[in-house]
């Protein structure tokens, strides 16, 4: 968890629904629970120590539709306030799902939108990654602002279906294993992917589709499927939702955290080996 005050770590055990702080030592200084069903994901503190979350919808298990049916979560956006938990928003078009048997078991849809959020100083930003447009609302529940840009297409091309195809193939060792994947299990697997791609990614477990910066200014991050492995684009709003910058990072290197005029990437090389580096941002970025 990033931008906690207090501790040098916060992390998150999302089966205990734990989080725990470390000092610069490696020491546990604290430790909370999460009452109830915990959140959904990952939760964000604020610049004040409180922790913001998605929690689990309540109308999920009331659903009778039937296999095969896809549908979309209504998300509520809460604030941990000590002792007591407020409702942001509600009723936010959350995650994409699927019922894939004759008793209403579902999954995440594949390449399926979700909730994004990042909190600041002055509120929290949000959006359900429908369009390339996020909200802002303060903590007293108001929609104070609201951010739009222009991004690439997010139309899924055969392109993105050869490539997704191609890579369940390269799981199989022989051409007759291939063929049987091809006729029997893909056609259900692409007929299960959606039209378009997300407008940014979701913010659940190790995602971070919309990373705030300490200014309040934020990076929105694409789908990691979007760009075919060419450079993915990044978007950078400031404080006020104002569109600032637009980010180029090559194939094969990860957004892991950024600040004022800086960028962290995880870096894989050629026999898939992992490094991390810092990278300044010059002008004209």
């Amino acid at each position: 968890m990033r931008g906690c005050p207090g501790a040098a770590i916060t992390l998150y055990d999302w089966q205990l629904d734990r989080v725990t702080e470390l000092d610069s030592d490696g020491r546990v200084t604290d430790t909370r629970l999460f009452d109830g069903r915990g959140p959904y994901g990952t939760p964000a503190c604020s610049p004040r120590g409180d922790l913001v979350f998605t929690g689990w919808p309540d109308t999920e298990w009331e659903l009778t539709a039937a296999m095969g049916t896809r549908y979309r979560w209504e998300m509520s956006l809460s604030w941990e306030r000590g002792d007591s938990v407020a409702t942001l928003r509600s009723g936010i078009p959350g995650t994409e799902r699927y019922i894939y048997s004759e008793y209403g078991a579902s999954m995440a849809l594949t390449w399926g939108k979700d909730l994004a959020f990042a909190v600041a100083a002055t509120g929290v930003w949000y959006g359900s990654a429908d369009d390339y447009e996020i909200e802002h609302v303060d903590w007293a529940g108001r929609v104070t602002r609201i951010a739009r840009w222009t991004g690439p297409d997010l139309e899924v091309t055969p392109e993105h279906l050869n490539r997704y195809r191609d890579a369940y193939l390269a799981r199989y060792e022989t051409d007759e294993e291939r063929r049987d994947f091809e006729r029997e299990r893909w056609p259900e697997i692409r007929d299960r992917l959606p039209e378009r791609f997300p407008a940014y990614a979701s913010t659940a477990y190790a995602s971070n589709g919309l990373l705030p910066l300490p200014d309040g200014s934020v990076w929105v991050v694409p789908h990691s499927w979007r760009d075919l492995g060419g450079p993915a684009e990044f978007h950078l709003l400031g404080p006020d939702g104002t569109w600032l910058h637009r980010l180029m990072v090559p194939s094969g290197r990860t957004l892991l955290d950024a600040g004022p005029g800086w960028v962290l990437l995880l870096e894989k090389g050629t026999l898939d080996e992992q490094s991390v580096a810092v990278y300044e941002l010059v002008e004209g970025f």
